[in-house]
């Protein structure tokens, strides 16, 4: 009895340290599944700014195209003019002016219009240079935003990767948590059924050997008295044949039935990296009469992103993304949950109440 107290107190004591390794495994699972979900949400706002970015990128093209079209109209205007100027010489014209004017006002306006003509050819050239300038910023905006495309996408591929070797590290450490749970309640119950059957049969065998001892001591006791008569017959008379003590053999106590020990069957989690369109309702633990532990074990009050399924449909152990909910393990079973049905967990009724029932949830088992 002494070993299989101490084999009882080592498993009592694996047992504990393992519950206290699954608890720190449950809130890690909750920190990453966490993380996951706000990774996605990072990875959505990437798209996002990739699809404005985009956007902007269009509007530049059109812009320099616009830009392009607006400086070869200019380029001919000016063009013209240089030409007129060449065929017509502006010291001719002032010239020509100066002849014709017939007063001094009429000469200054003269002049005075000849200048507004060559100022206007100068703003003309200045202009083609600041749409030429304006179409080389452009370019350059058009090459940062290709520059950001690039590095957008860039993160948004390593936070893909970075996903998918989390959610990989998750998976095995669930399936290691759940095959070492599952090996320890088996080895502590076939203990315990080993125990209880020696106790029995170390209390058959005490009552046997009590029975035994009783039945000896009145088959003595018989014996003892009929030798006494025995004596008493012999004095008076010699014809009395001695009668012989009998004697009871002790009963052989039976050995107790053996226990068989049941084999652990270890059951893996699998996931299919499959689409499933399901129905969907919601559960809390802080509904009454509700439990703080799922069919897992797992405490909701540490780790709340669980979903009820039927393991028929989707095994136990799966990590699975949900519709509107995140990424959450298939952790806990119900009564009402059976077939194309899923029950999200929520922190409370109101959100339950909010939830309702929805019906086509997209819901993508994760590899």
């Amino acid at each position: 009895m002494a070993v299989s107290a101490d084999t009882i107190d080592s498993l009592n004591k694996e047992e504990n340290q393992l519950q206290q390794q699954s608890q720190a495994i449950s809130q890690e699972v909750q920190s990453a599944l966490t993380q996951v979900n706000e990774t996605y949400q990072a990875v959505e706002t990437l798209k996002s700014d990739i699809a404005e970015n985009e956007a902007r990128l269009v509007e530049t093209k059109e812009e320099i195209s616009q830009t392009q079209e607006a400086i070869e109209r200019r380029k001919e205007v000016v063009a013209e003019r240089l030409r007129q100027l060449q065929v017509n010489r502006v010291n001719e014209n002032k010239l020509f002016v100066l002849l014709e004017s017939s007063s001094l006002q009429e000469l200054i306006n003269g002049v005075y219009a000849i200048t507004l003509f060559q100022n206007a050819e100068k703003e003309a050239v200045e202009s083609l240079e600041s749409e030429t300038a304006k179409l080389e910023t452009l370019e350059a905006t058009m090459e940062e935003t290709q520059a950001n495309l690039t590095q957008n996408q860039a993160a948004l591929e390593e936070e893909a990767a970075t996903f998918e070797t989390r959610v990989q590290a998750l998976q095995e450490q669930l399936a290691t948590n759940q095959a070492a749970l599952t090996t320890i309640a088996n080895s502590k119950a076939v203990e315990l059924a080993r125990i209880e059957a020696e106790a029995k049969r170390q209390e058959a065998e005490a009552a046997a050997q009590k029975q035994a001892e009783a039945d000896a001591k009145k088959a003595a006791e018989e014996a003892q008295k009929e030798q006494t008569q025995t004596n008493v017959n012999q004095n008076t008379s010699t014809n009395q044949s001695v009668s012989k003590p009998s004697t009871t053999t002790p009963s052989t106590p039976q050995p107790a039935p053996s226990v068989e020990e049941t084999p652990v069957v270890e059951e893996k989690p699998t996931s299919t990296g499959k689409v499933l369109y399901m129905e969907s309702t919601a559960y809390s633990y802080t509904e009454p009469g509700s439990s703080y532990y799922t069919a897992l074990g797992i405490d909701l009050r540490q780790n709340s992103q669980v979903v009820a399924v039927d393991p028929n449909v989707i095994p136990l152990g799966t990590l699975v993304e949900v519709e509107g909910y995140g990424i959450a393990l298939a952790a806990d079973t119900g009564g009402a949950i059976k077939g194309n049905i899923l029950d999200v967990h929520l922190g409370s009724v109101e959100a339950c109440r909010q939830w309702g029932r929805r019906f086509n949830v997209k819901v993508t088992i994760l590899d």
